[in-house]
């Protein structure tokens, strides 16, 4: 004989929903941070970004700056796969060999100075910038528009650890802060998920749609190329943002 089921066991209690609910992380709430300082004397990128007029000041021992990004994304990873095929045995074997790191996008509101655009725009002329028939480069405030006009201008590329930075994305709660208007930032001990990616630079700038139909605001996606990230959590007793 089949036992009967009560109609009030098939729903949840909202007490018991309210609790589930106030457990869930939110996708709004992560900040991105640019780290321009490699360490030692290779300050050669954030001396340029500061020559072309992006920042203000060219001894600023501000090198990590927090962007206004609109979307970012965590980061996937995939170990790749050998098979190994037994001979007239029917078994076939997988390893896990290297990991392979994919490329990353992050979205940025672009402010009205275009300050945000012209930094990755200078970043990339950075990267492999237009030298003249003289073999100078004079790329910062004059521009390149007369270099591209020089027939027998040519590229050189520079060193890759001039140009590939880290770039943190962390993932924190609304509850973060005890009080947002508190100017000490009282942190509650809850924890925080930062994924920090190594070597990066900007791989792809993508198109940046211009129309005078419904109007917003104008960002910008750009496509980043890194060498693998890290991991790390926190809390409020170890190493707060």
């Amino acid at each position: 004989m089949t036992t009967p089921v009560s109609t009030e066991s098939l729903y949840v209690n909202m007490n018991d929903v309210s609790n589930i609910i106030t457990k869930l992380a939110i996708s709004s709430q992560f900040k991105v941070s640019l780290n321009l300082n490699r360490g030692g004397s290779d300050g050669d990128l954030h001396s340029h970004l500061t020559r072309c007029g992006i920042f203000d000041n060219l001894g600023s021992s501000y090198e990590s700056y927090d962007l206004l990004c609109s979307q970012a994304s965590l980061p996937s990873s995939t170990n790749f796969i050998v098979e190994e095929r037994g001979s007239r045995q029917g078994v076939i074997e997988k390893f896990a060999t290297y990991r392979v790191y994919d490329n990353f996008s992050l979205t940025f509101y672009i402010d009205d100075q275009y300050n945000i655009i012209r930094l990755f725009e200078e970043w990339m002329n950075f990267i492999n910038p237009i030298h003249d028939s003289t073999g100078r480069y004079e790329g910062d405030r004059e521009g390149q528009y007369g270099k591209y006009r020089d027939r027998p201008s040519y590229y050189r590329l520079r060193y890759p650890d001039s140009y590939k930075r880290d770039i943190s994305i962390t993932k924190f709660e609304r509850n973060l802060v005890v009080n947002p208007n508190d100017k000490n930032k009282k942190f509650n001990n809850l924890p925080l998920l930062n994924y920090r990616f190594h070597d990066c630079f900007p791989l792809d700038i993508q198109t940046v749609p211009l129309t005078y139909d419904n109007s917003i605001y104008t960002q910008l996606t750009i496509i980043w190329s890194y060498s693998r990230h890290t991991v790390e959590k926190f809390n409020s007793k170890h190493y707060p943002v």
